[in-house]
């Protein structure tokens, strides 16, 4: 059953310390942990997430919030940062965001949750002005993932190669 939720009822917080155990719990969820690689250590989480990295504007790093009960986690960035490890070298424009996404309890997966978060979580990074356009990177058979994010308002462009494997180019821009 699909549900609609309002937008003032997703709130988007930065991770803290305090929560990198939480979040090392998620990622080792087999419904996470297929698309977002194997468990890793918690000492690799806080490494890899800790909420000191900043990316242009800020935090990168949230929990999902519904009502105040954690209900995920979305990272936002901006592709050029990450050149230098191999990531989107064809994509020059400083105002390009990019944003990751999942549900942290599979019981809420396919109710439209993730969709609501991903559109609401965009609406506020366009609330940037230099904010141009926001790309997504699912795995091509992550079809959960492509359906949520063109429900939100993405368009699938075309199948790139990353360091990651293959993945399917989303892109929304700004309205």
């Amino acid at each position: 059953m699909k549900v609609s939720v309002a937008t003032d009822r997703l709130t988007f917080t930065p991770l803290t310390d305090a929560s990198l155990p939480v979040l090392h719990d998620w990622l080792g969820r087999e419904h996470v942990s297929r698309w977002w690689g194997p468990q890793r250590s918690l000492e690799e989480v806080i490494r890899d997430y800790h909420p000191a990295q900043r990316c242009f504007g800020g935090a990168m790093f949230f929990f999902i919030r519904l009502d105040d009960e954690p209900l995920g986690f979305i990272q936002r960035y901006a592709p050029i940062e990450h050149h230098h490890e191999g990531w989107w070298l064809e994509i020059d424009d400083p105002g390009v965001r990019g944003v990751d996404v999942f549900l942290a309890s599979e019981s809420h997966l396919d109710h439209g949750l993730g969709c609501s978060a991903v559109s609401a979580f965009v609406d506020r990074l366009f609330d940037d002005p230099q904010v141009t356009e926001v790309i997504a990177d699912p795995a091509p058979d992550n079809l959960r993932a492509i359906h949520c994010f063109r429900n939100a308002g993405f368009v699938a462009r075309q199948v790139v190669k990353t360091p990651d494997g293959p993945a399917l180019l989303m892109t929304r821009t700004r309205p």
